[in-house]
């Protein structure tokens, strides 16, 4: 995984909750990892560069597999800078692009986009073109959804490009009741 921009940074409370959030023993080992990657001084506050957090999930998927990415990934919303005002499944969905571009400065990181909503389906169709992984982008959209519906299911769209392919992104399906 490469930025698209090697001078993005993010914002450290985008990740950095969740991370502290975890039991001791794995946390410990994800603050390891971290340092790893020269991502030290860990403060909400403060911007990392998006090249080191990319390597570090790399590194987490190595060592914990793509359930511990979907987990961080789920961890966003609760997290992350979003703007006032979401109040659906919809917008919520829809304005993840704005929070992305909230949570990351200096650079071109790529986008999150609702592409369509049908509601009496209740069926949305997202695309995700960023270097974040796939599992990663999975969680992201199944925690925002589920803020406002139930029986959420994100599913990536196998007849689009993916990142689990080599691609530089990944179409989802994201269902509900």
């Amino acid at each position: 995984m490469e930025p698209f921009d090697f001078n993005a940074e993010t914002l450290g409370q985008a990740f950095l909750p969740a991370i502290f959030s975890l039991p001791g023993f794995v946390k410990n080992n994800m603050l390891k990892l971290l340092a790893a990657q020269d991502v030290t001084d860990l403060q909400t506050e403060n911007w990392y560069p998006v090249k080191s957090i990319l390597d570090f999930y790399a590194q987490v998927i190595e060592n914990y597999g793509p359930n511990t990415i979907f987990d961080l990934g789920k961890a966003i919303p609760e997290n992350a800078v979003f703007p006032p005002g979401i109040d659906s499944i919809g917008n919520g969905l829809g304005l993840i692009d704005t929070a992305y571009n909230m949570n990351h400065r200096n650079g071109y990181l790529g986008f999150y986009k609702l592409v369509s909503h049908d509601e009496a389906e209740k069926k949305i169709v997202m695309q995700c073109y960023n270097p974040y992984p796939c599992d990663f982008d999975r969680g992201l959209l199944t925690s925002m959804a589920r803020k406002f519906k139930l029986g959420v299911r994100v599913m990536v769209d196998e007849s689009k490009p993916s990142k689990k392919k080599g691609d530089l992104e990944s179409w989802y399906i994201v269902s509900y009741r």
